[in-house]
């Protein structure tokens, strides 16, 4: 972990520990309490400042978000860049029906069309995801290059759909020498697959999507479950 990520780390933690509660200490402070540059301080504190943690006032420093305390918080590679440093590119778009496997996904009969979208992932014009996506055509009914080269969670906004949760999930895997030409990579590169279920309020899943990305990095804080680990136990796990 690098010395900023390793500052990031250790803010949040004070801040969840309530050792942090309401100002940060200044830049140089900071730098030389943890001996690190003040260079690596600003990209920390700018990461804070990214993922929502800490917001910064002119002349005055920075701040605790007193929003995110003691609330869930989950922060990725991706999500910790601004809208504006994410890019996307095209690679295909098409309409096909679905399999046996998506029917039952998006709860659909056999004759209901899908999107079927894949694209590239850029952050500070560095391609760094590859992303396969399928949404229903009975909700999305017409998809454009320009909806799929931007985010395509505010398009779903857009037509005054609410967005309620998603499910996903993580596995490690091997790249496909095609993955690796698209990422720029060598094939033998570690790599993530991170498959995303999205639900609206009324119920309905509305995309799926499945995303290979390498240097991947995810960072979760969330209270303990207590009745999780008492199911296990009970359970023999």
């Amino acid at each position: 972990m690098k010395k900023y990520e390793e500052l990031v780390q250790d803010i949040i933690s004070k801040i969840c520990q309530g050792i942090i509660t309401v100002k940060l200490l200044p830049e140089r402070e900071l730098a030389e309490k943890y001996e690190i540059s003040r260079f690596s301080v600003r990209k920390a504190l700018a990461k804070l400042e990214a993922i929502g943690v800490i917001k910064s006032k002119l002349g005055s420093g920075y701040f605790v978000n007193t929003a995110i305390i003691n609330k869930p918080l989950i922060y990725n590679s991706v999500t910790e860049n601004k809208f504006g440093e994410i890019s996307y590119k095209k690679i295909k778009l098409n309409k096909r029906l679905p399999t046996p496997h998506e029917i039952q996904v998006f709860s659909i009969n056999n004759d209901e069309y899908l999107w079927h979208i894949k694209r590239l992932r850029l952050i500070q014009g560095k391609v760094t995801q590859i992303e396969e996506t399928k949404l229903p055509v009975k909700i999305f009914t017409h998809i454009s290059n320009e909806v799929i080269e931007s985010s395509l969670q505010k398009h779903v906004l857009s037509l005054g759909l609410e967005i309620d949760s998603y499910l996903t999930s993580y596995r490690a895997i091997n790249l496909s020498k095609e993955d690796a030409v698209l990422l720029d990579c060598k094939r033998s590169s570690a790599a993530m697959n991170i498959t995303n279920r999205g639900f609206l309020k009324t119920g309905e899943v509305f995309v799926v999507s499945d995303i290979i990305d390498i240097n991947y990095q995810c960072t979760y804080y969330t209270q303990f479950n207590t009745e999780s680990l008492n199911y296990r136990d009970k359970n023999g796990h």
